[in-house]
């Protein structure tokens, strides 16, 4: 893919690279992509700092979290980064992309380079995992096994340091610690986003997955002379490793050299996942396919008959136990979209799609667009139902702080028009979380909400402090999109 100009790059990296997927549509980020010229020439016109410094070198905030259901574990911790921190950190990797994308090339065995997507959903492209299993298969037709191991909370556990390492080799990052080398000025700038913490980065924004994958790659690269491997020998998926050797090396020494070669940028082997596999292990592959089988066929314009759909939910859920471990369902619903949207009798349909929410919570992104679309096409959605849903839901997923779920279904709620009575929101007005916050007030703001909305916890972000914490989102939104009194 073209790499284009850097101001191409940098739009790119705000307007489709800021919000973290796992949010709803209503979050974007194109107005910030527009006036990103304006906005940082602004921001570099500010005077020194007493150290001669540019300005925004001493800009200190924090991002906005929530945590977003994965399959069979726990929560994860995703993060947006307040707005300025984001325009700065992006200038810096758009301009020297060209540099980061060449020092990222040395890893031979890497499954997804830090690529631009230009037409996507995405600024990055989103790399398949089917390519790591693929690497497998090949594996197991060619050597007697092969080693599998992660990297321990990879974002979360990033070392800001070591980027520097990765971009101008330790020894001379620590020989040359300035600003003036860029990859110092990308890890100042990672700090600075994080109320100065150099351990982590948020998930969610592209930015980390470029920065994410250069440090792996530079690991990949020890890591390759050490073994002496190249493309037909290993592969990583992001933070996933699948290493053999082709000098007979077993298992447990691979991955001791991982682990080694992890420390020497701080980070750590996720023990608990690393495993050695014989090469006559089964793989899970074909399993798509048979998702894919059961699916209701039927010609433009028909609808989708009642038992056609309830069979394939019930073939879907065989699957879903034999593979167990894999998240089948999501990948069964996602395909089924259209049919779902198209059935004949909904209303037995709209029960087994919430069941399967409540089974499986991360599928709510898809449970959602399913009701919306099905609600545009025919507006035959419960909404009754869904009203006594989300009230109870709510109030049960703020007790614990399961803030992705909320975000979603007040969202729903919103493009839905259901009015939620206040005593079940009650709890959300002790969650100091600017997305919540901001989707509460939105949802009052349309007369949405019987009763009244406590802001007493939320509006005391409502200060020039306000704008650089956590609570940045609902600070700045809610008083622009004239949500408050």
């Amino acid at each position: 893919m073209s790499a284009k100009t850097k101001s191409e790059r940098l739009r790119r990296l705000i307007s489709h690279g800021y919000f973290a997927p796992e949010l709803p549509p209503c979050f974007v980020s194109e107005t910030l992509a527009k006036y990103r010229t304006s906005i940082l020439t602004g921001i570099d016109a500010l005077p020194l700092t007493r150290r001669g410094a540019p300005n925004h070198h001493a800009y200190i905030s924090e991002p906005a979290w929530f945590y977003f259901p994965r399959f069979g574990k726990e929560d994860r911790r995703h993060g947006v980064p307040n707005p300025v921190a984001h325009l700065l950190l992006s200038r810096v990797l758009a301009n020297n992309y060209i540099d980061l994308r060449r020092k990222a090339r040395k890893s031979v065995i890497t499954l997804s380079p830090p690529v631009f997507d230009w037409s996507g959903s995405r600024a990055l492209m989103r790399p398949s995992i089917a390519l790591r299993d693929d690497t497998r298969v090949n594996l197991s037709s060619r050597r007697e096994e092969y080693a599998v191991g992660d990297i321990r909370a990879f974002f979360h556990s990033i070392y800001t340091h070591a980027i520097p390492w990765a971009i101008h080799t330790k020894a001379f990052a620590k020989q040359n610690r300035s600003a003036t080398q860029y990859g110092n000025l990308i890890d100042l700038l990672c700090r600075n986003a994080q109320d100065g913490q150099t351990l982590g980065l948020p998930v969610g924004p592209d930015t980390s997955r470029l920065i994410a994958e250069l440090v792996a790659s530079a690991v990949d690269g020890l890591l390759q002379q050490r073994l002496g491997i190249g493309r037909r020998d290993a592969s990583r998926y992001i933070d996933d490793y699948t290493l053999s050797s082709p000098s007979g090396a077993s298992g447990e020494e691979l991955l001791a050299a991982l682990r080694q070669t992890l420390a020497a940028f701080e980070l750590e082997l996720n023990g608990e996942k690393s495993a050695i596999f014989p090469t006559s292990h089964r793989h899970h592959t074909g399993w798509q396919q048979a998702v894919r089988a059961h699916l209701p066929r039927h010609p433009p314009g028909r609808q989708t008959e009642t038992d056609e759909l309830q069979h394939f939910l019930y073939q879907l859920g065989r699957l879903c136990e034999i593979h167990s471990d894999l998240n089948v369902e999501k990948f069964g619903l996602q395909h089924a979209r259209s049919a779902f949207v198209n059935v004949k009798d909904w209303d037995a349909i709209q029960f087994s799609l919430i069941n399967a929410y409540r089974r499986n919570p991360s599928i709510i992104p898809i449970m959602v667009e399913i009701l919306l679309l099905r609600q545009v096409a025919s507006c035959d959605v419960n909404e009754e139902i869904l009203t006594e849903f989300i009230s109870n839901r709510i109030h049960v997923l703020a007790r614990s702080n399961r803030s992705g779920e909320i975000i979603w279904l007040l969202f729903l709620a919103i493009r839905l028009n259901l009015t939620l009575p206040a005593g079940r929101l009650k709890p959300l007005f002790e969650i100091e979380n600017g997305f919540i916050a901001l989707l509460v007030v939105c949802l009052d703001a349309q007369g949405l909400v019987h009763g009244v909305v406590d802001r007493s916890l939320w509006d005391q972000s409502l200060t020039a402090d306000g704008l650089r914490s956590p609570m940045w989102l609902y600070s700045y939104e809610a008083v622009v999109q004239g949500f408050l009194p």
